[in-house]
């Protein structure tokens, strides 16, 4: 124990490549879960990120899902409401779906249970909510992903099921209620979706969508790996299948995707998590046009060949380029390390291995990251199911160089937490970093609301830019780091108190 002990003090001191990158756990009372996914958000309105986390359920551990409330860097456990519903839950979504600036929460089951919506009154305290289509459909839902993706100031929502079952897209009708759309290229596709994001790939304005499927079976027995699935947004609730190209062509055992704009070029590139050994995961560059080129060069695809599934991108050590962690672990392997990749300048990624997130062996799942304890660097939550299912990690972040900027969107013709703007952010030093606003990280999982800068040695905000879904634009210059901003459409940016 002493020996562990020493070892674990020495890793959370390390240095790597000359950068800071120490992290400790903290221990949230966590009961061994069988976790799968994670959500990363302030449900209270208090100022503090909390933790809602998505739990299987079998006849051994009938936990339910949990929400951890962060009261002042503390946390508390709690269950969603007093009778909570046991349903084997894979991904959890924390998200304003009646736009009424509070976050609600949407949990995907499967097995044949309904998905399950709860209704936030404002103060943290949920509701089961009756939502239309969306609460009574029985599925077999790993995942899904929020979107307005027919830009009239509402959520609407797509949810991937799995072994073959249609994926389904709901509507939202401004209310909170969801009604299944009947039309779509996704019907009898057959696919055996885990994840799925939404983003304008192509450029055009319109919310496009990528499905990241698993398996093909045959009489439920597993033939083959499966293609993703790339549907693009024509408009008037209309989508057209794209059958080419790399992203889609290829046949891996996907998990999950993450739309991210590694290259600050303000196009959107994909990150896809797959659970095979045998595939590497992979990262496709956007022309700017929709058309991709697969990197394989990168160190964050070709040194990885492990079982992935979760992922969370951000600027953990705060030095104004994206890094990216990813979470491994499937069944019938031992527990292994997950993945810490250090961005660079010139856009390279480089492995760390001696920092705690990537040193602890677990069977890993969902992973998502956000500012715990509002020091302005980023944290991370890991969901572990392996096992005699494993207790969960709260890594918080020791670093304590660099300086920082964040924005809380508040949309008021647009979805209420600006889900699809566009974020540019020019610091003094002249370097531009752009971000895409979208909750969903990779498989399961979402990171927070707020949208996190790494500046650097940086001391002053050039300028900022958000491009809003209702295109609606609006900037403000000589902004100050280590200031939380908010970003009121239309009207003002400015600085509040944590």
């Amino acid at each position: 124990m002493h020996r562990l002990l020493f070892f674990l003090l020495v890793c959370t001191s390390m240095k790597s490549h000359g950068q800071d990158l120490l992290f400790h756990r903290t221990q949230l009372n966590d009961s061994r879960l069988g976790s799968r996914g994670v959500a990363i958000a302030d449900l209270d309105g208090n100022g503090w990120n909390d933790i809602v986390v998505a739990n299987q359920v079998d006849s051994v551990r009938l936990l339910g899902n949990t929400i951890y409330f962060n009261q002042g860097g503390k946390f508390i456990k709690s269950a969603i409401t007093k009778n909570n519903v046991n349903a084997w839950s894979e991904s959890v979504h924390a998200v304003d779906v009646d736009n009424d600036h509070d976050l609600d929460l949407f949990f995907t089951t499967q097995f044949g249970t309904s998905n399950l919506l709860y209704l936030n009154d404002g103060s943290g305290k949920f509701a089961l909510g009756m939502a239309g289509d969306l609460a009574t459909d029985r599925t077999n839902s790993p995942g899904a992903c929020w979107c307005d993706y027919d830009l009239d100031g509402d959520l609407d929502v797509f949810v991937v099921n799995r072994d073959g079952e249609d994926d389904n897209l709901y509507v939202n009708n401004g209310k909170g209620v969801f009604v299944k759309s009947v039309n779509g290229p996704w019907n009898d596709n057959q696919g055996d979706g885990r994840s799925c994001a939404w983003g304008d790939l192509n450029g055009d304005g319109r919310p496009d969508l990528y499905v990241a499927n698993f398996v093909r079976k045959e009489g439920g027995q597993v033939k083959a790996k499966h293609r993703n699935y790339l549907y693009l947004n024509l408009g008037g609730g209309t989508f057209e299948e794209q059958k080419t190209g790399t992203p889609v062509n290829e046949e891996n055992a996907s998990y999950g995707v993450t739309f991210i704009d590694y290259d600050h070029d303000k196009d959107l590139d994909i990150y896809v998590t797959n659970v095979s050994i045998s595939d590497e995961n992979a990262l496709y560059e956007n022309s700017g046009t929709g058309h991709f080129k697969k990197l394989k060069d990168s160190e964050a695809t070709y040194e990885v060949r492990r079982p992935s599934k979760g992922q969370t991108w951000g600027d953990f050590n705060n030095d104004g380029h994206l890094d990216l962690y990813i979470a491994n672990g499937t069944e019938g392997y031992p527990e292994i390390q997950n993945f810490f990749f250090l961005g660079a300048p010139d856009l390279s990624f480089k492995r760390v291995y001696n920092t705690l997130p990537a040193i602890e062996g677990h069977i890993s799942a969902g992973t998502a990251s956000g500012d715990f304890n509002n020091d302005g660097f980023l944290d991370l939550y890991v969901c572990n199911w392996g096992g005699e299912a494993e207790a969960n990690d709260c890594y918080i972040n020791q670093n304590q160089t660099n300086n920082w900027v964040k924005f809380q969107l508040r949309g008021t013709t647009s979805n209420s937490y600006g889900i699809g703007s566009w974020i540019t952010l020019t610091p003094n030093n002249g370097s531009v970093q752009t971000r895409y606003v979208s909750r969903e990280t990779g498989y399961g999982s979402e990171n927070s609301t707020e949208i996190h800068f790494g500046m650097g040695s940086s001391t002053k905000i050039d300028s900022v830019t958000i491009e809003w879904p209702s295109e609606i634009r609006q900037s403000a210059m000589d902004l100050k780091p280590n200031t939380v901003y908010e970003v009121i459409e239309g009207k003002e940016i400015k600085p509040i108190g944590i």
